[in-house]
């Protein structure tokens, strides 16, 4: 369930200030990425030329749930666009029926109608911009035109061409993925889900000025896991044509329950996962977690839950801990037993919120029911290995 490797970093007492400025989990997986060296079997692992990447038809073989289009989704807007022989983007937006106000990186992604220009798509000095769009009243079909979708827009130099995306969300971006001399371009569309803003993405190919699905995050057969307030980074490794992508967030440990956010207790620790491009796909490698005091307490509880005293009893200050000069596994064990068996027993712990009760410290609860809980308020050595050095216990209600 957990991992040995570790990053030496504190979270901070704001998940969401923490996608903004990237967790220090991310810098670390990157910069493992780029070190690697593939040996002859490690290069099957990120491919060394575009062939690797098998586009799918622009009849789009959609991967999303419960959002395949009745219709041919392209139709509206390629009658749009159709007649309009100008790359002028305003001419553009006038055409789809949005004003200047609505073309921007803002105004794409943090609303439901927009476009923005992307750079790094297709030959230097042809636009290529994004839209978020429905056709004005639903067409024949209100069902289709429902809900906005989102497209690429390339000029041709005579036309522009048209290739739908997804469906569209109020909270998604774009960005063009790290290459090295390519015809054609890779981006990924990514997709924020819930109140949590949990991050999936969608990779496409571009190539003479059309975009086609190469792997969607969403998919059933996906290997991909999304975290809450998540962030998602691509960089080049291993000399492939398809960058690595790091995926970080808070992490959800289930034997301690955090608030859904860390604004609301500043508590929880955070979670990055490395993948690489194999087979077709995105994969997992490897997996880091920041190493702090919630960290730790989340290990030693998972560890006691398993019943593994030796990885518990590596996670304490054996002496400070036991209370003793002669600290030793059996001792350690038997205090577990006789003394914390709920630590062994199948219990959820929870980090109350702080509003709740704010001790300024690692204090953690387990309720009992009938309005009683045991509140837990354990004590660490200073970091970055913060073994813990105590742990009382008292009864409260709540």
């Amino acid at each position: 369930m957990l991992h040995p490797e570790a990053s030496p970093c504190e979270s901070s007492s704001s998940l969401l200030k923490l996608i903004g400025r990237r967790q220090c989990v991310v810098p670390f997986l990157l910069a493992i990425l780029v070190c690697l060296s593939f040996s002859a079997a490690g290069q099957a692992l990120v491919p060394g030329s575009d062939a690797a990447v098998a586009p799918a038809p622009q009849a789009q073989k959609t991967l999303e749930k419960g959002t395949a289009p009745t219709e041919n989704p392209l139709a509206p807007i390629q009658s749009a666009v159709g007649n309009l022989h100008s790359p002028s983007l305003q001419a553009l937006a006038g055409a789809l029926g949005l004003s200047p106000a609505q073309i921007g990186r803002q105004q794409f992604e943090d609303s439901s109608t927009g476009m923005e220009e992307i750079s790094g798509l297709g030959e230097a000095g042809a636009p290529a911009v994004a839209v978020k769009w429905q056709r004005a009243g639903g067409g024949q079909n209100p069902q289709v035109g429902s809900a906005p979708k989102v497209y690429l827009l390339s000029w041709d130099g005579k036309n522009w061409q048209a290739s739908y995306l997804v469906v569209s969300s109020d909270a998604l971006t774009l960005e063009v993925l790290p290459a090295e001399g390519s015809e054609a371009s890779l981006f990924a569309v990514i997709i924020y889900r819930d109140v949590t803003a949990v991050p999936y993405p969608v990779i496409f190919r571009f190539q003479d000025h059309h975009a086609a699905l190469v792997w969607d995050g969403r998919a059933d057969s996906s290997s991909y896991t999304g975290y809450n307030y998540g962030s998602i980074e691509f960089k080049k490794a291993g000399g492939g044509s398809v960058p690595a992508m790091v995926v970080a967030g808070q992490a959800d440990p289930g034997l301690l329950s955090f608030p859904a956010s860390q604004e609301d207790s500043g508590r929880g620790f955070q979670v990055a996962t490395a993948y690489i491009w194999k087979n077709g796909a995105y994969v997992p490698i490897r997996q880091e977690y920041t190493r702090n005091r919630d960290y730790v307490l989340y290990s030693f509880i998972a560890a006691l839950h398993l019943h593994d005293y030796q990885k518990a009893y590596s996670l304490v200050d054996p002496g400070q801990f036991l209370r003793t000069k002669k600290p030793n596994l059996k001792l350690f064990r038997e205090r577990i037993q006789n003394a914390w068996p709920e630590f062994i027993d199948d219990k959820i712990f929870e980090v109350p919120v702080r509003r709740e009760m704010d001790t300024g410290g690692q204090t953690f609860v387990l309720k009992l029911g009938s309005g009683k809980m045991n509140v837990y308020d354990p004590t660490f050595t200073p970091g970055p290995d913060y073994r813990l050095t105590g742990l009382s216990r008292t009864e409260s209600n709540y």
